[in-house]
Order: C-alpha cells, then structure tokens, then sequence
C-alpha cells in the first residue's frame, strides 16, 4: 500500500487529452440532420471505463463489482450498453427503478440505496426482485423491515456509514454530523453499533455488508486510508461483540476523478492507494466482494455537447463569443464552475474556411440565457481561437450530470442525444422535445 495517499501528477494537460471519437466531417452531417445544440455518446467509451475501473482493483484478493449510479447519466442507451458489461447499478429513487426495469436489467445486478427510505417505497423495490438493499438510518431499516414482512422477502440489508473523516474534494459527502449514512457511535439508535445489533437478531432482514461514499473527484486519497482505518477498528469490535458477525459486501462509494482542466490521477493509481488495507481486511475479517461505485468517472469522457456560435462583440481586447446552448444542458458550469475543455470545430472544407483572424487576447463563453451566471468557464486545454459565427464549439466530458440536468428555463427545450456505436454507426437514443412538448407538460392543454 502506498503511505503517501496523495498522488502528485505533475504532467501539463494538453488538447491530446481529448475524446475527440466524432470527426468535423460527421459533426457538421450529424447537426445538419438534427440540429445544434447536440449531445454525442460514444458507445466504445463507455465500455472502455467500465474495464478501466475493474481492472483497477485487480490486485483485490477477492471478487470485485463495480455498480453504476445511474443519477449521472439515467439515458436508456447508457444503461443498456453497461448491462453488456455486466455491471451493476446503484440506485436512489423509483424514478431509476422504472427506468432499469424497462431496459430490462436483472434485479440482482441492482443496489438501492434510499434517502427518503420510506416503507412503499420499499415495499415496491422488493417486489420489482431487488435483493441488495442499503439503509441509512434505524427509521429506514424498520420501514425495510416492514417492507419484507408485507413482501415475504429477506433482503441483503447493508449499513451507510459516515466515516466523519476530512475530504479534500469538489463535493464531500463525509463529514461531521452529515446528511449522509449514520456514524459509528453517535449516542442514538441512528448508529452502526446499534444497528448492526439490531440486523444481527432480525428475522426480517439479513446482514450483508457496509457502504460509505467520501466524496467526488477525490485526488488526495487520505480520506480513503482514514476511513478503511476506522472501518477496521469498527469491524473489529463487531465481531467481538456480535460473534457471528461477517461482512459479504463492502461497498467504498465513488469519488475516481475525472479530467476538466487539472490532470488527474487515474483509477489504478487510486487503487493502489488503499488496496492492500482492502486486503489486510480481507484476511481479518473475512473475504467479502469489494464493490466500487462510479457516476462521474463512468460516463463523462463519454459524451461530448456540440453548440453554434450565434453571436461574437468585441471591446477593450475582450471577445464575448455567444452559443445556442446554456446552463440549462450543462448546469455544472453554474453550480460547480465546472472547466468544460472545449474547442471550435475544423473546418471540413478549406474553402469555406473563415479569413484568420489575430487572436483576441480574452475569449469569454456565454450562453444563450438571459441569467448573469450563463457564463461558461474555460479550461485550461480550451482552444477558442477563431470563434466566429456560424462555427461550432464542441464541449467535452459533458457525460455525467448533464442530461439529467436539463431543465426549461427560458422554455428551452431538450437537445437530442446521438450515440456513436461501437461499429461506427451513429444512432438517435433521444429525440429532442419540442416547444409543443413543453407546452403540453405545463399545462397548456388543461388551459
């Protein structure tokens, strides 16, 4: 295991980083038959992260699963093509369960882990076939509880734990009395002590495991080595209390960082990091299936957004470059000033080629919106040169938190999203809505 959980990368980021997997040629055929603005999904991506993150883990002296959570990304295409790769997928409301359901996925292959943990809400998950379930609160394992009675079902019952330890990360969901998971010892029965009691004497529901989720694009892996630490200790006296105690699942979250601007550590280096303490509770507590989670890691450099300049203004050196798209299709660019790499499509034919122009010595991005907060951040591997209307911009990485964002904030409408199959063949997986569409949904024949 390596003791130094931070991982320097030093390499510069550069333009080569890019998942340019749609060449200008197809760009410009694709948005001359639907339109701008687009999102592209490359099918090949997807399956090449999803290996990319098992392999990771293969130093794991046991079986390892990797689950989806599909609030990134819930676009049917998306699902289906991670049933290919055996994956499964971990969801939160029964909005997902609809969704995994008509695609078709195998119930066993699904982990839910409930906020609301409600007692309908779970007897439905147990009657769709779910098996694996996550509680997060002693309310929440009695309404389960419940659930199974009514169901006549014994569900794999695994405990959210809140570690409570330091995360150095773009979003935290471990710290001190935090909405997520429930502590060790908190001096209520909303603990793990008391609720790993209580699973250990139930005839309703099995003891399965434990889940913890740190955070999102974690790049200082300490916070891993602190909470495998405390899990050890927790586990330890457990056992001693509890002796037929045994941990089946034990599921570490998310939190693999994904390229925007500032390189980042790949899976197999976070890996490396704490695999062997994985290992080390392996051989005292008793092999158990590692599972690893992942929305933002799985799907992002899979999905590309192609907008149309619609407008430019110069003044004072400073360029205001102008799209069709907004916040309202990229939300992170607002909520998180996410770096979007972005870049102007080639131009296919030379003759069409705008006359070059000196580079303007400030390029700023905006949306369409009329919102101060429109305003796309740029990273560091961006290359605007040339932003003139007409043109394209291609924004990359736009595969996680994207399209489950969408919303109809000036009435705008959804773009359509083209997926780029693994034999090369593009196909239409959503078809955008229409101002029609969006009437209709707010009412506008009730009126």
């Amino acid at each position: 295991m390596v003791e130094n959980s931070q991982v320097q990368v030093v390499e510069k980021p550069t333009p080569a980083a890019l998942n340019r997997f749609v060449k200008p040629v197809d760009i410009n055929k694709l948005v001359a038959q639907y339109g701008t603005p687009l999102y592209l999904i490359d099918e090949d991506t997807l399956h090449a992260k999803a290996k990319e993150l098992h392999s990771a883990y293969s130093k794991f002296n046991g079986p390892v699963k990797v689950a989806y959570s599909i609030k990134a990304n819930f676009t049917p295409a998306v699902i289906k093509t991670f049933m290919k790769d055996g994956l499964t997928f971990d969801l939160t409301s029964l909005g997902e369960l609809y969704f995994i359901r008509q695609c078709k996925a195998d119930p066993e292959n699904v982990i839910y882990t409930s906020v609301t943990e409600e007692q309908e809400e779970y007897i439905e998950v147990l009657q769709s076939g779910v098996r694996r379930v996550v509680v997060s609160s002693f309310n929440g394992m009695t309404n389960l509880a419940a659930a199974a009675s009514k169901v006549g079902s014994r569900p794999l019952t695994m405990i959210r734990v809140n570690p409570e330890v330091g995360v150095k990360a773009e979003v935290r969901a471990s710290y001190r009395n935090g909405k997520f998971g429930v502590p060790f010892n908190g001096g209520t029965i909303d603990s793990a002590t008391k609720m790993v009691k209580h699973l250990m004497g139930s005839d309703l529901l099995k003891f399965e495991g434990f889940h913890f989720h740190l955070g999102s694009q974690i790049t200082d892996f300490s916070c891993y080595t602190h909470a495998l630490d405390k899990m050890d200790a927790f586990m330890t006296k457990m056992k001693k209390e509890n002796p037929a105690f045994q941990v089946n699942t034990f599921d570490i979250g998310g939190g693999t960082p994904v390229f925007y601007n500032d390189p980042v550590p790949t899976p197999a280096q976070m890996a490396e990091n704490h695999v062997g303490k994985l290992n080390q509770l392996a051989e005292t507590h008793g092999t158990y299936t590692l599972m690893i989670e992942s929305g933002r890691f799985l799907v992002a450099e899979s999905s590309m957004l192609v907008s149309r300049i619609v407008n430019t203004k110069e003044y004072n050196e400073h360029k205001i470059v102008i799209v069709d798209a907004g916040y309202h299709i990229l939300l992170d660019a607002a909520l998180l000033k996410q770096e979007y790499p972005q870049e102007v499509v080639p131009v296919v034919n030379s003759k069409d080629k705008a006359t070059s122009l000196a580079p303007v010595k400030n390029t700023h991005l905006a949306g369409r919106l009329c919102d101060t907060y429109d305003v796309f951040p740029i990273s560091k591997v961006s290359d605007l040169n040339e932003s003139e209307v007409g043109r394209y911009i291609s924004f990359y990485n736009v595969g996680a938190y994207s399209v489950v964002f969408n919303m109809p904030f000036h009435c705008q409408t959804k773009p359509p999203i083209v997926m780029k199959n693994s034999d090369g063949d593009f196909r239409l997986v959503r078809k955008g809505t229409t101002y029609e569409h969006l009437f209709r949904e707010e009412g506008g024949e009730l009126e």
